[in-house]
């Protein structure tokens, strides 16, 4: 495994880590008051293959259907439609590798879902219509 790949894994675990932080916990590092520490411990192993599967199968649906949106309001419609909560909007992000945050609100994961599907895709085909 390269260097590079290597600490783009380690760096992913890390900002996972870091996301289950409360904003209260996050002040108390940024006051230099407390310090952030890290354990190492085993964790079950999953292939590319695993992950697939342990994706729930409307995920996948939902996941296929929202990349054919062609614009962000339709988007965050349909979002609203298909999750009523926070936990379930959470847990298709973190299904899409979307990052969340606890602290952040339903607002906030639908916006970032939205971006990180529609939104580049709308800016990648943006950028290549100009060139």
């Amino acid at each position: 495994m390269s260097e590079f790949k290597k600490f783009s894994v380690v760096f992913k675990e890390l900002q996972d880590a870091l996301s289950y932080l409360t904003e209260s916990e996050l002040e108390k590092v940024a006051s230099g008051g407390y310090q952030l520490s890290i354990r190492l411990q085993k964790k079950k192993v999953e292939g590319v293959s695993d992950k697939v599967d342990k994706k729930s199968p409307d995920y996948e649906i939902i996941l296929n259907s929202l990349s054919n949106i062609t614009n962000r309001e339709d988007g965050m419609e349909f979002l609203n439609s298909h999750f009523k909560t926070k936990s379930e909007m959470e847990r298709f992000a973190r299904a899409i590798d979307v990052a969340v945050m606890k602290s952040d609100k339903l607002d906030r994961i639908r916006d970032n879902i939205i971006e990180s599907t529609i939104g580049a895709r709308l800016r990648s085909e943006a950028i290549q219509n100009k060139a």
